[in-house]
């Protein structure tokens, strides 16, 4: 508790939820002042966290952060992690540009982020060397930026449903773990490349992506990989319209695996999907669940 309290010396907290005897973990809204914007964040921990490995999710362009806090079924805070869930202003900075060459959003994400992340350091809550990111969607793109333009915060990441933004320039930089997961057939984020959201005139410009294969190329070349076996995973539910094979990149300086949902839309793997919605985002996989697939990915990078 003490270092979440000297943390408060420097940005505003409040107490969202009391803890619980169970998990001892306490949710929190921290807000600050950035670049002119005030930020808002939210941080499940348990009360007493201190150096505590993290992980920032940043929410997709659909539901905010407070939405995708409830839909996550996240376990890791009662572990003693510190899960954070950042919110944009409007959508992420994370590297787009429309056809005149311009950012979607002006905001300094990049900065916001780090700032968060540096606050909590300097409170000795989180690790600085243990600090994660994932996100769907939008919020994929947001954490292929932090790779790409601030690794030095970044020691894994997962990215789901998503690939690299056209305008982003992601030169060479250090190796990191991370785990990716898309489906063969999200008309949202396609994964030949192209616009978000298809050609449809009803549609709002949202910009453009590179293929996943081009995002994998660029992980796999950061990470110095050497090849890549693919492992067909088990049909659990032959009647979900979808199958998962699970590429494992080797002989890389850092872990690389890609789940490819064949089949599989615009979709968590392993939650439900409201008939709806199915039939706007495509096919829900439900032979895994994403949501610990990942959490054990980032529990063994982190070394615990």
């Amino acid at each position: 508790m003490r270092a979440i309290l000297a943390f408060a010396t420097a940005f505003v907290v409040a107490s969202l939820q009391a803890a619980t005897p169970a998990a001892s973990v306490e949710t929190r809204r921290l807000t600050f002042e950035h670049d002119g914007v005030e930020r808002v964040a939210l941080m499940d921990a348990p009360a007493d966290a201190a150096d505590a490995p993290a992980l920032v999710v940043l929410h997709g362009g659909i539901g905010g952060a407070e939405w995708m806090r409830r839909r996550a079924g996240l376990r890791l805070a009662r572990e003693g992690w510190v899960v954070l869930w950042p919110s944009a202003v409007d959508e992420w900075n994370d590297g787009r540009r429309d056809p005149r060459g311009r950012p979607y959003a002006e905001t300094d994400d990049v900065g916001f982020l780090r700032r968060l992340i540096e606050g909590l350091a300097e409170a000795d809550v989180v690790d600085p060397a243990r600090i994660f990111f994932a996100g769907p969607s939008l919020g994929g793109t947001m954490t292929l930026r932090m790779l790409c333009d601030a690794p030095d915060l970044v020691a894994g990441a997962a990215i789901a449903i998503s690939s690299l933004p056209v305008g982003l320039d992601c030169a060479e930089g250090p190796p990191r773990p991370v785990a990716l997961l898309h489906g063969t057939d999200d008309g949202i984020m396609p994964p030949e490349g192209g616009s978000i959201g298809g050609d449809s005139l009803f549609v709002r410009d949202r910009g453009r992506v590179r293929s996943v294969a081009e995002t994998v190329d660029v992980l796999s070349a950061r990470n110095r990989c050497e090849g890549v076996t693919a492992t067909p995973m088990p049909d659990l539910a032959p009647d979900d319209g979808s199958t998962v094979v699970r590429r494992e990149h080797v002989g890389c300086r850092a872990p690389l695996i890609h789940y490819v949902v064949e089949g599989g839309g615009h979709t968590w793997p392993g939650s439900a999907t409201p008939r709806l919605a199915g039939r706007l985002l495509g096919a829900t996989n439900r032979d895994f669940s994403a949501t610990r697939a990942f959490e054990s990915f980032f529990r063994q990078a982190a070394g615990r």
